[in-house]
C-alpha cells in the first residue's frame, strides 16, 4: 500500500508541480503592492459595474476598453469584499494549474521525460512572473490557454461524451475571447478558414469539428456583442481600444517604432526613475492629433484613430511594414521603443525568448511540410496561435501579449520535436 501511494504521488502532476504554487505565492507576497496601479483600477471598476447591473457607462461616456472576461472573474472576490492580496494570490493558483494542464496535454503525445522538460520550461519562464503580482489578465489567460489544450487533447478518450467536450472547449475559448478581445477577431478569421476548408473534400470531419468549436465560442460572445451593438451600433465590436493601438502602430514618423502610448504620452515613463520621460519628444508629433481626437465622443475617437491609421498605412506602407518588424521584436524582446533609453531588464528576455523564437521557426517549417499528417487538435492550436501572433503584429504589441500563448507554443514544440527529423519524421519535398 505504501509503495502504491508513493508511486501515485511521484507521478501525479498536481504533486510534482506543487512547489511552483509555493514559488508563485512567495513572488506575489514579496512584490505585491496593496494599491491599484495602472490597468488594475480599470478591471476593478468594470467588476464593480457588473455588480451594479451594467458594464459600460451609457453614451457619451462609453468605456469598452477591455473585455468583460477578467472583470467577471473578479466579481466573486469583490462581492465578498476580499482584500486585494487574496485576488492577487489567485494568480498563483491560475499559473500553477496552467502548468498542470500543460503537462497533461503534452504527455499524451510525448514521453513523460519530454513532457516534463517542456512543462518545466513554462513553469520556470521567469519573464511571465512580472505579471503574477498584479491584478492583470495574463495569469487567467495563460490558465485558459492550457485548459484549452487539456480539453482538446482529451477528445479521443471521451468518445462517450461527444457533446460535452466540444461544448466545454468552445466555452473556454469563448471566455478567452472575452478576456483578451483580440481573440474575438482570431475566432472570426478561424471560422472563415474552416468554412472555406469545408468546401474541399479533404478532412471534412476535422474541419466540421473545428468550425463547430469556433462557432460555439463565438456564441458565447453573442450576449456581449449584442450589448456592445446596442451601445455603439457596431457589429462584432469587442472593444474600443483597437483604434488607438492601430494609430500608434501606423506612425509615419522616422525614429518612432509603433509602440502604444496614452493621451499624456507617459506610457513608458516612471518604470525607472533614472530614465528621463520621453513624453515631450512624442508630443511634438502627436499632440495636435491628440487634442483634436480627444474632443470627440469615445466611440468616435476609436473611429477617428482608425481613419488616421489607415491613411498613414496607405501613404506610408513601407514605414508600417518596418513598424510591424519592430513590433515583432517588441513582442519577443521588448525593444525597440521610441526615444527611450534601454533598460537592463531587456537582457533577461533575450535568452528564453531567443530559444522560443528559434523553436517557433523550426516547428513552423516542420508543420507546413507535414500539415496533413498532423493531429487535428495540434493543427487547431497551430492555426489559433499563428493567427493570434499575426494579428498582434498589426497593432502595438508587448511581451505580455506573448506570455499568454507560451503554453500553446510549448505544446506545439513538444509535439513537433518528438516527431521531427531527429525522430524520423521526414520533410516532404
Amino acid at each position: 500500500m505504501k509503495k502504491y501511494i508513493n508511486k501515485y504521488f511521484e507521478k501525479n502532476p498536481v504533486v510534482i508541480f506543487f512547489p511552483f504554487l509555493i514559488l508563485y505565492s512567495i513572488i506575489i507576497l514579496k512584490f505585491n503592492n496593496n494599491t491599484l496601479q495602472g490597468d488594475e483600477g480599470r478591471y476593478y471598476e468594470f467588476a464593480q459595474n457588473i455588480l451594479n447591473g451594467f458594464y459600460s457607462p451609457a453614451a457619451p461616456d462609453i468605456n469598452l476598453w477591455s473585455g468583460p472576461g477578467y472583470p467577471l472573474f473578479l466579481v466573486p472576490f469583490i462581492w465578498l469584499e476580499l482584500p486585494l492580496i487574496v485576488i492577487k494570490l489567485s494568480n498563483a493558483i491560475l499559473q500553477y494549474f496552467s502548468v498542470v494542464f500543460l503537462f497533461l496535454a503534452i504527455n499524451k503525445y510525448v514521453s513523460r521525460k519530454y513532457a516534463l522538460v517542456f512543462t518545466f520550461s513554462w513553469a520556470l519562464y521567469y519573464v511571465s512572473y512580472q505579471e503574477l503580482y498584479s491584478m492583470l489578465t495574463e495569469p487567467l489567460t495563460s490558465f485558459l490557454s492550457s485548459l484549452i489544450l487539456f480539453l482538446l487533447t482529451k477528445k479521443n478518450n471521451l468518445n462517450d461524451v461527444k457533446i460535452l467536450l466540444p461544448t466545454l472547449t468552445a466555452l473556454v475559448i469563448g471566455f478567452l475571447a472575452l478576456t483578451k478581445i483580440i481573440f474575438g477577431y482570431v475566432l472570426l478569421v478561424m471560422l472563415i478558414i474552416y468554412l472555406i476548408s469545408l468546401l474541399s473534400r479533404n478532412n471534412r470531419r476535422e474541419n466540421r469539428f473545428g468550425a463547430l468549436i469556433i462557432f460555439g465560442a463565438l456564441l458565447i460572445n453573442i450576449p456581449y456583442l449584442i450589448y456592445t451593438y446596442n451601445l455603439t451600433g457596431k457589429i462584432f465590436y469587442w472593444g474600443n481600444s483597437g483604434g488607438s493601438s492601430l494609430y500608434w502602430m501606423s506612425t509615419p514618423v522616422e525614429g518612432e517604432f509603433g509602440e502604444w502610448n496614452n493621451d499624456t504620452f507617459t506610457a513608458n515613463c516612471g518604470h525607472d526613475l533614472k530614465i528621463p520621460c520621453n513624453s515631450t519628444l512624442i508630443a511634438l508629433n502627436h499632440q495636435n492629433n491628440m487634442d483634436r481626437v480627444s474632443q470627440l465622443p469615445i466611440i468616435e475617437q476609436d473611429d477617428e484613430w482608425k481613419r488616421i491609421a489607415l491613411n498613414n498605412i496607405i501613404n506610408h506602407p513601407l514605414k508600417y511594414i518596418r513598424n510591424c518588424i519592430s513590433n515583432f521584436s517588441r513582442l519577443f524582446f521588448g525593444i525597440p521603443n521610441s526615444y527611450f533609453y534601454q533598460r537592463e531588464q531587456t537582457i533577461w528576455r533575450i535568452l528564453p525568448n531567443s530559444i522560443i523564437l528559434t523553436l517557433l521557426f523550426f516547428s513552423l517549417v516542420i508543420t507546413l511540410a507535414n500539415f496533413k499528417s498532423i493531429n487535428f487538435e495540434v493543427k487547431f492550436i497551430v492555426v489559433l496561435t499563428i493567427i493570434y501572433l499575426l494579428l498582434s503584429l498589426l497593432v502595438s504589441a508587448y511581451p505580455r501579449q506573448l506570455y499568454v500563448v507560451i503554453p500553446l507554443l510549448f505544446f506545439w514544440f513538444a509535439y513537433i520535436f518528438k516527431r521531427s527529423i531527429l525522430f524520423n519524421l521526414k520533410l516532404k519535398t
